[in-house]
């Protein structure tokens, strides 16, 4: 009689199978995954290897980009937030998403998205210059950047260079593009104080209008610089923060600090939204585009931006124009339509550090023109 019957013999080696799968995923194509925690043992593991080597094991299992892209998924789907922030010191909290800390850390490098930005970038410089107005790039550093410090150890033990932003600057400079790099700015400003939030992916009110600031400098406009004394109020505690949100805490570890805005920073009155210039988008859209008259003399300035810019600066861009726009960068899929419609003076582009790689989308291919 055989040891296994043959109906038998068939699941034995779908068992075998199975049980050899961690394996072969060690050595096999794999998705990307978040960043190890533990890349070694412990010394003398096998003395209490439940506590020494099963954190190690944790972090180098196969296929482990594919099972934590599943957990990730799963975690979006019941609504956890665990899976898109990451804890690290002193209560701070970052973003984990678009691999950003990967980003900062030099651990991810798109040269090919990268390149492809900097082309996005040439053609604006390009135009401006056909105008006879001036163009400048700025991208406003990752939280995980700036705020380095507070990474967790693991993290900032993996930091090397270069960077994504170190590719972007550097392209940008050997083709002759204006480009503005904001991270010695945020560190030396550090030194008097915040400049980015805590518990939130933006800069705070100080590092905004710093960022302003040194943007009309470099556009060789300095005279439509905003002073902090008339701009920036008191500084404030605040717990509230995306972050905050998106890990669902009620309340974070530690507060953040914020400043109250005034003067050329504050809502301005008098705005007449243009219509007609902007291709539109979905009233749902959570960047909709800003298209604005504001009644006094001064030049026409355009931001092709996000998040970092869509509200902090529009005080600033409304009291400092005769009008202002902004859209959002779109991953490098805006419509350059729009800017030769504007028609601007000064023209920005100023994608988040994790918005500068032009990377697939599911919404199409880039912009071109007005096709």
């Amino acid at each position: 009689m055989p040891l296994l019957m043959k109906f038998r013999r068939y699941w034995a080696i779908f068992v075998v199978a199975v049980l050899c799968l961690p394996t072969i995923g060690l050595f096999a194509p794999d998705l990307p995954a978040p960043l190890r925690s533990v890349a070694a043992p412990e010394a003398r593991w096998w003395t209490n290897a439940a506590a020494r080597l099963d954190p190690y094991i944790n972090n180098v299992f196969g296929f482990r980009g594919a099972v934590l892209a599943a957990h990730a998924q799963y975690g979006r789907w019941i609504g956890s937030g665990e899976s898109r922030v990451l804890k690290g010191e002193d209560g701070a909290l970052f973003l984990k998403e678009d691999q950003a800390l990967e980003q900062s850390l030099g651990q991810v490098l798109r040269p090919d998205a990268i390149a492809a930005a900097a082309d996005v970038a040439e053609r604006l410089d390009k135009m401006m210059q056909a105008r006879g107005g001036r163009f400048l790039v700025m991208s406003p550093p990752n939280s995980q950047t700036v705020n380095f410090e507070l990474l967790p150890a693991y993290a900032r033990a993996l930091k090397h260079a270069p960077t994504e932003y170190d590719l972007f600057v550097g392209d940008l400079k050997a083709r002759g593009v204006p480009v503005l790099d904001l991270r010695p700015l945020m560190a030396q400003a550090k030194t008097d104080g915040p400049v980015y939030r805590r518990i939130d992916t933006h800069w705070n009110e100080r590092g905004a209008l710093l960022a302003f600031n040194a943007a009309m400098d470099a556009l060789g406009r300095p005279d439509l610089k905003a002073a902090p004394v008339d701009a920036l109020g008191d500084a404030v505690v605040r717990d509230e923060g995306d972050l905050v949100r998106m890990a669902g805490l009620t309340k974070p570890e530690k507060p953040d600090i914020g400043y109250k805005i005034k003067g050329p920073m504050a809502s301005q009155p008098g705005l007449t939204p243009l219509t007609g210039v902007i291709a539109p988008v979905s009233p749902r859209d959570p960047f909709v585009p800003q298209v604005f008259e504001t009644g006094h003399p001064g030049p026409r300035i355009m931001v092709i931006g996000d998040s970092f810019t869509q509200g902090y600066w529009k005080g600033l861009l409304a009291s400092r124009s005769s009008a202002y726009a902004w859209i959002h960068h779109r991953r490098c899929r805006f419509d350059f339509a729009d800017v030769e419609r504007f028609k601007p003076d000064l023209l920005i582009y100023a994608p988040t550090e994790r918005g500068i790689p032009c990377l697939p989308s599911k919404d199409g291919p880039k912009a071109t023109g007005g096709r």
